[in-house]
């Protein structure tokens, strides 16, 4: 059976991300699975596109799509961005309602779960009597939940916010306009039947507000199989590596309290640092702590790699260390495995949920990083790495991304059917 459901493609930057790299996947496959997307976005989202994925105009060909360029808001008062965007939600949602009736569309979807893509599909499946949902697959720690705090109100949003380091520093009308923001979120969501990538998210999210409905996909993630090495490696160039975007929710800091605690044992010790960097004055920062503690001959600092490339240094590295405080779903995990490399990793939501059946996957606690470290040394220490690597190798097969789009249209068709 073919659907057509109507997507708002926004890529607000040309950083290779989780989300991004999904979506791009989902995009590429949806047509040969039946899903006939009608596709709004606008020509800087296709130029940051085209900047990460080289063939993306190649894949939007597939589909019908309309394109909607706005001005840029460039007003600096809380009040008047706001009024900028509420116009902008309407206006749009109107758009995509008149497209949702011509185009007889199935169902409206927010590809995120950004506060104005959402409200945008929800008043605009208002304005047409369509179904609505949206994927969550939140990176940001202010869509994490504060565990000592009730659901999310007026009342308490100002303390989630003070516990969470990018926004703590704020100044109080910031933080009110990211706590309206947040409620509204919040709010909107119980709308409908949000999408998701993993049973971590449907956990956090039901800290902050146990009235939104969700709907796991599974498998929520993917890789393209053939792409990765097939050989395990009899040598090694690095004891382990890091590879994510260059971000502290990264726990890229982390790395060189754990790194120094491992070279204290073991004085070779050689940690690859792979990633992109999306801030230049967070690289700086990272490699000013690496030389104040004398690990200039142990990390190495490689920055961005070609694909290719990067997943030959996974490979070539005995295990991953990846002290990640958010994630939805972990495609760094994922995507070591299939290198037949072991992970090592804290045991947040995302990692307990996805990996916890995988014997070459270890967490540890949460911010614990000589509890790392000592994992760390036990794994350098193991003599029966192929048996991980086999391990790793085999859990990862059943993460093709075919797989994922065909959940990906069982569960719109979920969606569709729940409102008829």
């Amino acid at each position: 059976m073919n659907i057509r459901p109507i997507i708002l493609v926004t890529f607000t930057c040309s950083s290779l991300s989780g989300g991004y790299k999904r979506l791009y996947e989902i995009l590429k496959r949806g047509k040969s699975y039946g899903i006939n997307y009608i596709i709004i976005t606008d020509s800087k989202s296709c130029e940051n596109a085209v900047n990460i994925f080289p063939d993306f105009m190649e894949i939007l060909d597939q589909y019908k799509v309309i394109k909607r360029d706005v001005k840029k808001d460039y007003h600096s008062i809380l009040g008047f961005k706001q009024l900028h965007m509420i116009k902008r939600i309407i206006n749009n949602a109107l758009l995509i309602s008149r497209i949702a009736k011509k185009e007889d569309a199935d169902l409206i979807i927010s590809p995120s779960e950004g506060t104005e893509s959402v409200l945008t599909s929800y008043l605009a499946s208002l304005f047409c009597s369509k179904p609505w949902t949206a994927i969550f697959q939140p990176t940001k720690r202010l869509l994490q939940p504060s565990y000592s705090l009730d659901p999310l109100n007026p009342l308490n949003i100002l303390t989630h916010l003070n516990c969470k380091i990018s926004a703590s520093n704020l100044s109080l009308i910031s933080k009110i306009g990211l706590g309206i923001d947040l409620l509204t979120l919040l709010k909107v969501a119980e709308k409908t039947n949000i999408l998701t990538v993993s049973n971590s998210v449907v956990e956090d999210f039901g800290y902050m507000n146990p009235r939104i409905n969700f709907i796991t996909i599974t498998p929520g993630n993917g890789i393209e199989l053939n792409k990765f090495p097939t050989e395990l490696p009899k040598n090694f160039d690095y004891h382990a590596v890091f590879f994510a975007r260059l971000i502290p929710e990264k726990g890229i800091f982390d790395l060189v309290g754990i790194w120094k605690l491992v070279v204290k044992k073991i004085p070779d010790a050689k940690l690859a640092i792979c990633g992109i960097s999306e801030e230049t004055e967070i690289v700086e920062k990272f490699l000013k702590e690496v030389r104040r503690y004398n690990l200039s001959n142990n990390i190495d600092f490689l920055g961005q790699q070609e694909y290719a490339t990067l997943l030959n240094i996974v490979a070539n590295s005995f295990l991953t260390v990846y002290p990640s405080y958010v994630d939805s779903f972990s495609l760094v995990t994922l995507e070591s495995l299939a290198c037949g490399t072991p992970v090592i990793a804290y045991n947040i939501p995302a990692i307990r949920h996805n990996f916890s059946t995988c014997k070459s996957v270890f967490r540890c606690t949460i911010g614990d990083k000589k509890n790392m470290a000592d994992t760390v040394l036990q794994l350098l220490n193991y003599i029966e790495r192929k048996t991980l690597a086999i391990e790793a190798k085999k859990f990862a097969t059943s993460y093709d991304w075919d797989n994922v789009v065909k959940a990906e249209k069982e569960a719109y068709t979920q969606i569709i059917n729940l409102n008829r």
